[in-house]
């Protein structure tokens, strides 16, 4: 069924954000659909029109519309679909139509000759060698690679289930991110084919023509799609634009994905590996791979001379040796002599005046907030503390008082939230993308769900007894929360706010941090005082249950992943130590010890450091300080002293700040300002 179409006039698209060869795309901030949060209206070319099949083009909103809630949200999140066709304002003419727009993690900051600029991040930038990349600012580690191939076969496999082959997949319409974590989506979408019929002629990029490797194969189908997916692998594992010559893959790549690539290239259509038959090969390489992002080369003078080549430092081969093999003896003696110099400079920089090291001296971009500078009232026995960057507010659950704490970073003022819904409100999370807060009542078994900008209880969803912890993924359409005294974590579908799966988890669940990379969510299992548990529960965000569990200290209760370096932080109450888990393999790689009783942690990736809450036992021992992490290193690098019993903690709104809640105090700490 045709869905109803939108006037050109109506959209308020005046200012041009991109142009190609087929239209031009400006902001629609006038048009609302109810599955995307922002969208934007591509117009065709006159010349392109006439060659628009509009029934084909119109099929595509109407088919997104038949599909069910949870699979028309799927598509959209792999792909810039459109969602309703654009007509003349005087007239039926269909001049375009309008698509979600781009989401904010798929552009990346990339360094060019005279500045750093934000550009989409197109998959193209990916396929160079990792001079270019290093010189770009472009983090792409081994293992990146793997799990952008992995992430790219799911969504092919999202796609050919829908009947959808995308045909000219070409690097510049497949964008990538790299932060939160690995993963593609498509754009120029009105290109691809739905059910055999595709709105215009169909094309090819040069260099990823299928029919230079099969004449006469049809064009966008499935097993085209199989093709230039086993091309986009052999160039990413390469980082080259155009070789088709499988046997360049040395044996850094592991066997079963160079056979993958072999057979993508070399067979005949029908013949092809399918997009999900990639998956556990490219998991399973990732896991293995290694995490080092290229490193711009010190300038050096070069001189040209014999000897074999230098393979790249993943494994892959060059055509030239590295640059300080070609450098002459002498010069490198010369230079590490120098070096050694400017090292020593550098410690002795970073010293203070009783020639003890300096703890706050860091090679981070920014360096860690270790001071605090503001302390703010809040209502009694505050517990969680979440930021939310659209507003420049911080959020604290008031437990004793039933009210939430809204502290403006803007005005310095404090506004508070009440309703006859709060009972002992203890975790937070917040979706600023839809503009939602999210708060646990343990003393209910509910949820209790703000509006961030009107400050107002807007809805609340009932879930198990005791609810302590809550996370929500980075799309805000699903919520884990734990609830302590029944031992599961309940499945929220957020645009329902009805809970879809009950887990049993174990003994006292607490702390909870989703894991996007992996599709995992990992649980501290607190235990009773009794039977301390000392486990981590690892849920599968796909099958909602329990695939592992990780031994880590007594009493785990807090936890949080830093998807920077795949690594999750687990407080140990009560053993004064944190426990860091590597969230690929799921093993403990390190213990460090804290302060007293740690609760709560947060990472601050701007700094490279891991922020401990050190709460303080029951039998009156109290922490009241902050342990601050090297999430480099893995050492305590400073405590800060904050006030009496701190509890939840979370990087401010901006830059330079922590916010940190102190339970017996009514107060919040301000690690840090903005800027710092």
């Amino acid at each position: 069924m045709a869905q109803a179409r939108l006037k050109r006039g109506k959209l308020g698209a005046t200012t041009k954000l991109a142009s190609g060869g087929q239209g031009v795309v400006y902001p629609a901030p006038r048009a609302q659909m109810p599955h995307a949060r922002a969208l934007v209206f591509k117009e065709y070319k006159p010349a392109v029109l006439p060659s628009v099949r509009v029934g084909v083009l119109e099929d595509m909103p109407a088919y997104l519309e038949s599909l069910p809630g949870v699979e028309g949200m799927e598509l959209l999140n792999r792909a810039a679909w459109p969602c309703r066709l654009v007509e003349e304002d005087n007239s039926t003419t269909v001049v375009g139509f309008v698509m979600p727009a781009i989401p904010d993690d798929f552009f990346i900051d990339m360094t060019m000759t005279s500045s750093v600029q934000r550009k989409t991040a197109e998959f193209q930038h990916l396929l160079n060698d990792d001079i270019y990349l290093a010189k770009r600012g472009i983090p792409l580690s081994d293992r990146h690679r793997y799990e952008l191939l992995s992430d790219t076969a799911a969504a092919l496999a999202v796609l050919h289930r829908h009947d959808i082959a995308v045909g000219d997949m070409s690097p510049k319409n497949l964008l990538f991110s790299l932060r939160p974590r690995r993963q593609v989506y498509f754009i120029d979408c009105d290109a691809m084919r739905l059910r055999s019929h595709s709105v215009t002629d169909q094309v090819e990029t040069p260099d990823w023509e299928i029919k230079t490797a099969y004449p006469g194969e049809e064009l966008a189908t499935a097993q085209s799609d199989a093709y230039k997916f086993g091309l986009l692998a052999l160039r990413l594992l390469l980082g080259e634009q155009s070789t088709r010559d499988p046997s360049r893959l040395t044996s850094s790549v592991p066997a079963p994905v160079r056979q993958l690539v072999h057979s993508a290239l070399s067979s005949p259509a029908g013949q092809r590996p399918r997009p999900q038959d990639w998956i556990q090969a490219l998991d399973a390489a990732a896991a293995g791979a290694g995490t080092r992002a290229p490193t711009p080369p010190r300038p050096a003078v070069l001189q040209r001379g014999p000897g074999p080549t230098s393979p790249r430092s993943r494994g892959f081969p060059s055509a030239r040796r590295s640059w300080w093999q070609r450098v002459p003896l002498r010069v490198r003696v010369i230079g590490a002599v120098i070096a050694v110099v400017v090292i020593a400079g550098l410690v002795t920089s970073t010293t203070s005046d009783d020639g003890e090291p300096d703890r706050g001296a860091r090679t981070n971009a920014r360096s860690a907030p270790t001071t605090v500078t503001t302390t703010i009232p809040v209502g009694a026995q505050p517990w969680g503390v979440a930021a939310d960057a659209p507003t420049d507010s911080v959020f604290a659950t008031n437990s004793l008082a039933d009210s939430v704490s809204v502290y403006d970073t803007r005005t310095a003022t404090t506004t508070s939230i009440t309703s006859p819904d709060f009972a002992k409100p203890t975790a937070i999370a917040i979706d600023s993308a839809s503009g939602l807060a999210y708060v646990t009542n343990a003393g209910n078994g509910s949820v209790s769900v703000i509006g961030t900008r009107d400050r107002t209880v807007v809805g609340r969803i009932t879930v198990g007894a005791g609810p302590y912890g809550i996370a929500v993924d980075q799309a805000g359409r699903t919520a884990y929360v734990t609830n302590f005294e029944a031992g599961t974590v309940s499945v929220v579908d957020l645009r329902s706010r009805g809970v879809v799966a009950t887990i049993p988890v174990g003994s006292h669940p607490y702390g909870v941090a989703i894991d996007p990379a992996t599709s995992s969510v990992f649980v501290a299992i607190a235990g009773s005082p009794e039977s301390a548990d000392r486990r981590v529960a690892v849920v599968d965000m796909t099958a909602l249950s329990v695939v592992t569990s990780i031994s880590v200290g007594n009493q785990p209760w807090g936890v949080a992943v830093d998807t920077d370096t795949d690594t999750a932080y687990v407080t140990n109450h009560a053993d004064g130590t944190v426990s860091v888990i590597d969230t690929r393999s799921r093993a403990v790689t390190d213990t460090v010890r804290v302060g007293v009783g740690p609760v709560g942690v947060a990472v601050d990736r701007a700094s490279g450091t891991a922020y401990v809450t050190n709460h303080g036992l029951d039998n009156a021992r109290t922490g009241d300080s902050v342990s601050l992490i090297d999430t480099r290193t893995g050492a305590v690098t400073k405590v800060v002293r904050v006030g009496s019993r701190p509890h939840g903690i979370a990087a401010g709104p901006a830059a330079g700040e922590i916010y940190v809640s102190n339970f017996n105090s009514a107060t919040l700490s301000v690690i840090g300002s903005r800027g710092i």
